[in-house]
């Protein structure tokens, strides 16, 4: 058989290999941290049954402080590393079709919380360097299967890991799209606070993570004033791309406001109902909290705060991911993208200047982007595996996510999306397509031939 009919007689065990990996729940748990365990209990199951893969197909595998694994797949010497992600983001259970941890196969899609971010695309690259292994027995370099807990709070997973274990020389990360990645924006996150008295709005509550376009937001306001249905009827007619509903109490008015989730790095994707509630409750009070985001945190390019800016990278992108304010105490949580040629610290204090004029301060904190020379080795040998499959397909390209590129050394982000492809990630009713999961093993594959030969 050639690699693309073995890569075919996989699927079937590659599926469901997913399928038991994505039935765990392995969102971030601060309650069930413990020894071994820094992200929770559902973190530490997840870690345990890839290393246990590793162990039953024969491989040594090495458990790092709960903070990560590895499965070593082949030779003794140093070859590449591969790095996917067992954590997942938090769940909205009622906006999904089917439980988001009971995957399921519909019309050829696998869905379920984690298939394609990153449980999935792990996956595939382990099956394909099984298979490397296996035609290849004599082989004398190793590949490392490296798998983080925390990817979705910041990468602190491999960064102990790459503390305790060899750095790489080269590889990939499966978590992003194909063509390959030759670069990552910055990152910037900024904290917004301030203190605001209550009036008309008496609390506000949307999102739970930064990196989600937040589908939910839920406030109360004092009284239950007719003009809160009459005003809140007026705004859904001219924002047709969101839904609410209102619940009048004896002293107060409940409003839920839904949107679209997505990734943060693509917040155009997404529908965000914390801006669409706060853009809403400042037709109904007079609330600088609510001003403050209608005026200044709705545009996703930063235009309103005057930071937009397109650089090598492409724009910069912000979503406003979380709003608490409970009466007392607002928090705002923005997570921005941003080209290599922005200077994080003067962005942020110009953010700083806009917002103390409605009463409140910021915290930020920015990480570096990511550019890998496009004649480098990695990003050609990457880029030719991919237009095996893709002779017509575009370049090397840059994006706005955040992978494990950016916590290791000479690494590339490279797939398992294909371009056009929308799988859900981050949102509701995620999936992955399962001929696309054949198509993307096969080219990982063929990278790990190329790479280790």
């Amino acid at each position: 058989m050639n690699y693309k009919q073995q890569v075919k007689a996989m699927q079937p065990a590659l599926i469901e290999d997913i399928k038991a990996l994505c039935a765990i729940d392995s969102v971030y748990d601060a309650a069930t941290v413990a020894d071994n365990a820094p992200f929770g209990a559902g973190c530490r199951k997840a870690l345990d049954a890839m290393l246990a893969l590793g162990a039953k197909d024969g491989y040594t595998t090495h458990d790092v402080d709960g903070y990560a694994g590895d499965i070593e797949v082949g030779g003794s010497e140093e070859g590449i590393c591969i790095l996917g992600h067992l954590d997942v983001v938090p769940v909205q259970e009622n906006e999904w079709i089917t439980p988001p941890f009971t995957p399921t196969i519909r019309d050829g899609k696998l869905y379920a919380r984690g298939t394609s971010d990153d449980k999935g695309p792990l996956l595939a690259a382990y099956y394909a360097a099984k298979l490397f292994h296996r035609n290849y027995p004599d082989c004398s370099k190793k590949i490392r299967i490296i798998f983080g807990c925390n990817e979705e709070r910041g990468s602190s997973c491999v960064k102990h890991y790459f503390e305790k274990m060899p750095a790489c020389e080269m590889g990939f990360t499966p978590d992003a799209d194909f063509p390959v990645i030759y670069g990552e924006k910055g990152t910037c996150g900024i904290v917004i606070g301030g203190k605001y008295a209550p009036g008309t709005v008496l609390e506000i509550h949307g999102g739970t993570v930064a990196n989600i376009v937040p589908q939910r937001c839920e406030a109360i306001l004092a009284g239950t004033s007719p003009a809160y249905r009459e005003a809140l009827d007026a705004y859904l007619q001219k924002r047709t791309d969101v839904t609410a509903e209102l619940e009048a109490a004896d002293t107060d008015t409940r409003i839920v406001m839904h949107g679209q989730a997505a990734h943060a790095s693509t917040p155009h994707l997404g529908v965000n109902a914390i801006a669409a509630m706060c853009e809403f409750l400042s037709t109904v009070c007079d609330s600088p909290l609510t001003a403050l985001v209608a005026d200044k945190l709705m545009a996703h390019d930063g235009a309103q705060l005057g930071i937009e800016k397109v650089g090598q990278l492409g724009a910069l992108t912000m979503n406003l991911g979380i709003l608490h304010y409970d009466g007392e105490q607002a928090q705002i949580t923005l997570d921005l993208r941003i080209p290599h040629e922005i200077d994080a610290p003067a962005m942020a204090e110009q953010v700083r200047a806009q917002v103390k004029a409605y009463g409140a301060d910021l915290n930020y904190s920015h990480g570096r982007a990511l550019i890998i020379d496009m004649d480098s080795k990695l990003i050609r040998v990457l880029d030719e595996a991919y237009r095996e499959e893709e002779p017509d397909g575009e370049g090397p390209q840059a994006i706005g996510g955040g992978t494990y590129a950016k916590a290791a050394t000479n690494c590339a982000a490279f797939g398992p999306s294909f371009p056009g492809e929308d799988t859900h990630i981050h949102d509701s009713n995620e999936f992955i397509d399962l001929a696309n999961l054949e198509r993307a093993t096969a080219i990982f594959y063929r990278a790990i031939e190329k790479l280790m030969l």
